[in-house]
C-alpha cells in the first residue's frame, strides 16, 4: 500500500507530525514498535492517584504548544503558582532556590567568595566553538557556583553530567547569549530574563491525555508494528514491517537515536554513528504520605551531599487533585549519568533507595500508603561535547535523501515543547514540497 508520508515511531514527535501532515489533507501512516502510542509519556491512575512515569510537566514556551492544545481541545492543567518556589538539598536542608538578584546574595548555598566573583562575570569574553557546561560555569562563576546550582539543574533537565555536556548543544540559548554578550550577567540585564519563560502545564488525566488525543486524530496508524528496514525502489520509500511492506514519497523517523542509527545505516552508512548517543538509566519513584504540607515545584540534590537520588518533584503541591487530600505525593528522580550504579538494583532495592533518601529528607514521614517504579533503561539523550558530528551526519542524510526527515529528540532538542515545535515545523516544510 502506498502512502503520501509514513511516520516511523509515534512518540510526542511522530504523532505531532503526522497529526499535522493529516491535517494538511496527505494520507499518512504511522508505524509503532510497541503495543501502545506515546513513547516515553505515561500517565497512570490507581486507587485516587495520577503519576507520571516519564516526563511530569511540559513549560508551554513556544507557540507551537499552544497552537496543539487549541486544535485538540486538551484540558489544560496549570500548575500551582507555587511552583516557582524550587529548592536546593545542601547539609540536610532545602534551601529555596533564590529568584531575585539580591536573594542570590543571601543564599547560604554558595559562600562570600562565590557571590563577589559574580562582579568579575561582567568582564568574561565570548567564547566560540565547543566547550562543557562545566568548563563554562567554572570559568564564570566558580567551581562552588557549578556544585549547587547547574549540575542539580543539569540532572534534572537531562540526568547529565556537566562535564560531558555540551553549551552549545545542551543550551543553545545560552551559548548564544554568551556569544553576543560574553557575559551571561550582561545578557540578562539586556534582555531581562536568560532562563526560558513559559507556563508549566499538564492535562486534567495526565500528559497522555495529549498523546491519546494525537493518537484517535491519526486514521492509519499500526502499532505492535517495527520497521524491520527500509529501502529505496522507484523514488518511493519501502519499509519492511511484520505486517507487510508500506511505500511512500516521503518519510519521516521519530525514533529514538538507537533505533534511528538501525533503520537508516543501510541507506546511509554514515548514519551508524547515532548509535554513540548516550541515554544514561532512569529510575521514576512515585510515593504518597501521610500530609507533610510539601509546597513548591521540588527540590534538586547537588552530587557533593551524597544522596543517591538526583531529586524529586512535588505532585500534590503542583496540582493538588492527583492524590487524596490527606496525603502528599512525590515523585523521586534516580540514576541518570552521575549515578548509574543506583539502578543496577533490582526494583525493590531502587523503591527502597528512594524512600530511603527522602526520609533524609523528611524525617517527619511515617508510612508510604503508595508505591511504583517506573524503570527508562535509556533515557534522555545526552549533548555531549562534539555533538555537532550528528547534526553534520544528518545534513549529509538530508542531502542524498532530500524527502527522508528525522524528527527524533536526539535532534534539535529533547523538552516536550521543543518536540512538539519541531515536529510542527518539520510537517509544515514537507506539505510545502508536494
Amino acid at each position: 500500500m502506498t502512502f503520501d508520508v509514513i511516520v516511523i515511531g509515534g512518540g510526542i514527535s511522530g504523532l505531532t507530525t503526522a497529526f499535522y501532515l493529516q491535517r494538511g489533507g496527505k494520507k499518512v501512516l504511522l508505524l509503532e514498535r510497541e503495543n501502545r502510542f506515546g513513547g516515553n509519556i505515561r500517565s497512570f491512575r490507581e486507587n485516587g492517584y495520577l503519576f507520571e512515569g516519564g516526563p511530569q510537566t511540559i513549560l508551554a514556551n513556544n507557540k507551537r504548544v499552544w497552537e496543539l492544545v487549541d486544535l485538540l481541545k486538551a484540558p489544560v492543567k496549570k500548575a500551582s503558582p507555587s511552583s516557582e518556589k524550587r529548592f536546593i538539598y545542601k547539609g540536610g536542608k532545602l534551601i529555596p532556590i533564590p529568584l531575585k538578584p539580591w536573594e542570590f546574595f543571601k543564599t547560604p548555598l554558595v559562600g562570600l567568595r562565590s557571590k563577589l566573583r559574580l562582579f568579575l562575570e561582567f568582564f568574561e569574553k565570548p567564547i566560540e566553538g565547543d566547550i562543557s557546561v562545566a568548563d563554562f560555569v567554572r570559568k564564570h562563576f566558580g567551581e562552588e557556583f557549578l556544585d549547587y546550582f547547574v549540575q542539580p539543574f543539569v540532572s534534572g533537565i537531562y540526568a547529565g553530567d556537566a562535564e560531558k555536556l555540551s553549551l552549545k548543544y545542551a543550551f543553545p540559548k545560552l551559548y548564544e547569549m554568551q556569544k553576543r554578550y560574553g557575559s551571561l550577567l550582561k545578557a540578562f540585564f539586556k534582555e531581562k530574563r536568560v532562563a526560558p519563560k513559559g507556563e508549566l502545564i499538564s492535562f486534567e488525566r495526565g500528559l497522555q491525555t495529549l498523546t491519546d488525543l494525537l493518537a484517535e486524530k491519526i486514521e492509519n496508524k499500526l502499532k505492535n508494528t517495527p520497521a524491520l528496514g527500509i529501502k529505496v525502489k522507484n523514488d518511493l520509500f519501502e519499509v519492511e514491517t511484520p505486517k507487510g511492506i508500506f511505500s511512500a514519497k516521503k518519510l519521516v523517523i521519530a525514533t529514538p537515536a538507537y533505533e534511528a542509527a538501525k533503520l537508516l545505516s543501510p541507506l546511509y552508512p554514515s548514519a551508524k554513528v547515532f548509535k554513540e548517543i548516550q541515554h544514561p538509566p532512569v529510575a521514576v519513584v512515585s510515593l504518597s504520605f501521610p500530609k507533610i504540607g510539601l509546597e513548591g515545584f521540588g527540590f534538586l540534590v547537588p552530587k557533593r551531599e551524597g544522596l543517591n537520588i538526583l531529586g524529586a518533584i512535588y505532585v500534590s503541591s503542583l496540582f493538588p487533585d492527583r492524590c487524596p487530600p490527606n496525603e502528599d505525593c512525590l515523585t523521586v528522580f534516580l540514576c541518570g549519568e552521575t549515578q548509574k550504579s543506583v539502578c543496577l538494583l533490582e526494583d525493590e532495592g531502587i523503591i527502597a533507595t528512594a524512600e530511603e533518601e527522602i526520609k533524609r529528607v523528611f524525617p517527619q514521614i511515617g508510612n508510604f500508603n503508595f508505591r511504583k517504579l517506573t524503570r527508562w533503561n535509556r533515557s534522555i539523550p545526552q549533548y555531549t561535547l562534539g555533538y555537532g558530528r550528528y547534526y553534520k551526519t544528518y545534513e549529509g542524510l538530508r542531502q542524498k535523501y532530500p524527502n527522508l526527515y528525522v524528527v527524533s529528540n536526539f535532534l534539535g532538542g529533547s523538552s516536550l515543547a521543543k518536540c512538539i515545535e519541531r515536529a510542527t515545523e518539520t510537517a509544515e516544510e514537507i506539505l510545502k514540497t508536494f
